[in-house]
């Protein structure tokens, strides 16, 4: 009986081949696939700048037309002025709270907190504060003290302040003397009693 002979007829070295080869085919695939990945990601972006561009052009187009639109009425839209529109609202804010205020709402909230024998000089108003100055005179302290217990519990004042009072004497009659005095009070315009009127 003739043995049998198991011979390896393949080249040596064979398997580690197929190994590399089969290595470098999955580096290929990814390779291809993060090529095709950038390649779509940087096209998407393009897309999107161009788009960007071209809404960046439409607006500046549009500034232009509104800067020498504004320039043909003489309105001034550069930096600077541009700069000083806070200041500008500030201050058109102010004016139409201001022009809201009625003299004519606080002399009678005033006349209505008066007692009758008390005389004014002087009445002004500190506008940024809403704080009347007031200068008078009156025949005795017991109506200065009354006038300002009417101030302090009429609803459109509050916060007194006497700054100063002194006795005067009148020239006519030696005997009689008067008291001049000056105090600040607040003035709220927008008392409940103002708004009822007012509706």
């Amino acid at each position: 009986m003739v043995p049998r002979v198991h011979s390896n007829l393949s080249t040596p070295g064979i398997q580690t081949l197929k190994l590399t080869q089969f290595i470098l085919k999955a580096i290929t695939l990814v390779g291809v696939t993060l090529t095709a990945s950038f390649w779509w990601t940087g096209t998407t972006l393009h897309k999107n700048i161009d788009g960007l561009e071209d809404q960046i052009h439409t607006i500046m187009v549009q500034t232009k037309q509104i800067v020498d639109q504004a320039k043909t009425h003489e309105i001034d839209l550069s930096d600077h002025a541009i700069q000083q529109l806070p200041e500008q609202i500030s201050f058109v804010k102010q004016v139409r709270e201001r022009v809201g205020f009625s003299w004519t709402q606080l002399l009678t909230d005033l006349e209505a907190a008066l007692p009758g024998s008390i005389r004014m000089n002087a009445v002004s108003l500190e506008e940024k504060t809403n704080t009347v100055l007031l200068n008078g005179s009156t025949q005795s302290l017991q109506d200065l003290n009354q006038l300002i217990h009417r101030l302090e519990t009429h609803p459109a004042f509050h916060d007194v302040i006497l700054s100063q009072h002194a006795n005067k004497q009148k020239k006519e009659t030696q005997d009689q003397s008067t008291t001049v005095f000056s105090m600040k009070v607040f003035y709220d315009p927008n008392h409940p009693q103002a708004k009822a009127k007012k509706s």
